[in-house]
């Protein structure tokens, strides 16, 4: 009966939020699994023929990510050793969807038991008393872990290890075409050229359907330029009381940025493949580089585990001034109205200690821990990026575009997507781009 019960209130709420979103695709659950713990989740996978039928609020705790399964699969396995008196759900949701969908689920208190943070959702949804505080969790971070959750200093997430986007590029197609790693921006531009004139080989992959990854290669570059400099640092604070617009200080440094889509670095086929396309392209030799996240570091070694890759960043003027985008961008929050929030909060202490830590970095490898005191070693073909990753040349620009960073940056990275695709001029884009920045400030 309490089965059904369940069963029956599941559906009409989710119902209710289909009719206020009118988003779920792409929102799909999944089993953890891990070859460090094959043998417990294999007894887990077959004790449950029936999600619903079978689903324990009492001894089920369900984290919703953005990440997709794949790049979960460590944390989910520690957790299920961690703890193996409670069933482990992790339940995707495409990033696209993602934030309004769990803001819709928070306020009608029906979120799962963990969800995970950007930053802005944490702050957001700490003022509205819908998460946990977890302050007593994070003791042991640092100082730049623990303000990316931070609310009237108190921290309302822990941290997961940092990320960014880099490009893995190919080092037997480097070796055979006899070119070295470029130390500019134009002799990047030239070895690019290089590779589709003489080596036949298409220059990048990358997975632009994810629009946010295109605002990412326009704001590596402007890191490295405009947004480093005195007047660029305060940018986002002039945007944020309407001081300032996109056409008036981003525009005039996106001359880089347009002349990688006249390289064809960037183009219209980009913006209808995903990730794990574009990481076949990459592994079976058609293209030098891939741009892509430290979650794919394992997808790529699982798709080609014999390939030869190193790393480089987005080039600014010079290499010396690249910058990668990425650093504190996920944390695990706990749903304030959940009916097993006592286990929840124990999944998310254990995520805090150097163990949980090291689950999350062998997910996306590359990165660090916000753990004081705590250095993972990163695999070799970090080797040329190793530099960038133990200094401040990790940033999120949009971090300081104000408490609607989240939706501006993707307004910023759709209207790009759409100069990659044709449809507008870059004039256009930044003239839509300003018009939807002053209306969401208005309706702050």
């Amino acid at each position: 009966m309490r089965t059904k019960e369940f069963k029956n209130i599941f559906s009409i709420l989710l119902s209710l939020i289909l009719l206020s979103i009118g988003v779920l695709s792409g929102c799909a659950e999944s089993d953890p699994r891990s070859d460090d713990f094959a043998q417990l989740l294999e007894e887990y996978d077959s004790s449950v023929t029936d999600e619903l039928d079978f689903y324990d609020p009492v001894n089920t705790i369900q984290i919703s990510g953005w990440l997709d399964e794949s790049c979960v699969k460590n944390l989910m396995a520690f957790l299920a050793n961690q703890y193996p008196q409670y069933k482990f759900k992790y339940r995707y949701i495409s990033k696209e969807s993602y934030e309004s969908i769990i803001d819709a689920e928070l306020s009608s208190k029906m979120a799962t038991e963990i969800v995970m943070m950007t930053p802005t959702m944490a702050k957001k949804h700490a003022k509205n008393r819908y998460i946990e505080d977890l302050t007593l969790y994070c003791d042991n971070f640092t100082d730049k872990g623990r303000e990316a959750f931070m609310y009237g200093n108190r921290i309302y997430a822990v941290p997961s290890t940092s990320d960014y986007q880099c490009l893995f590029y190919n080092k037997d197609l480097l070796e055979q075409s006899g070119q070295k790693l470029p130390i500019s921006y134009n002799s990047f531009l030239e070895l690019c050229d290089y590779m589709r004139t003489n080596m036949d080989v298409k220059p990048l992959s990358a997975g632009l359907k994810d629009s946010d990854k295109v605002a990412d290669t326009a704001l590596a570059i402007l890191a490295a330029g405009y947004l480093s400099t005195a007047q660029g640092k305060k940018f986002g604070s002039r945007l944020t009381y309407g001081q300032t617009t996109f056409r008036e200080e981003i525009r005039p440094y996106m001359n880089k940025w347009q002349e990688m889509c006249i390289h064809r670095l960037y183009t219209r086929d980009m913006c209808i493949m995903d990730e794990a396309s574009a990481i076949d392209e990459f592994v079976s030799g058609k293209s030098f580089l891939y741009l892509g996240g430290l979650t794919d570091y394992n997808r790529i070694k699982e798709a080609n585990p014999e390939m030869c890759m190193g790393t480089m960043a987005i080039p600014g003027d010079t290499i010396s001034k690249s910058m990668l985008i990425g650093g504190c961008d996920c944390g695990f929050a706990v749903n304030i109205f959940s009916k097993n929030k006592t286990a929840a909060m124990e999944v998310v202490k254990a995520i805090s200690t150097e163990d949980g830590q090291r689950a999350l970095w062998s997910d996306r490898q590359g990165g660090q821990t916000y753990l004081k005191n705590v250095v993972f070693d990163n695999p070799d073909e970090f080797d040329e990026i190793r530099a960038f990753t133990s200094s401040d040349r990790v940033v999120m620009p949009w971090n300081q575009w104000g408490t609607n960073s989240s939706q501006i940056y993707e307004v910023f990275g759709r209207e790009l997507q759409k100069v990659v695709l044709g449809e507008r001029s870059i004039e256009v884009a930044f003239q839509v781009i300003d018009d939807e920045v002053k209306q969401i400030l208005r309706e702050d």
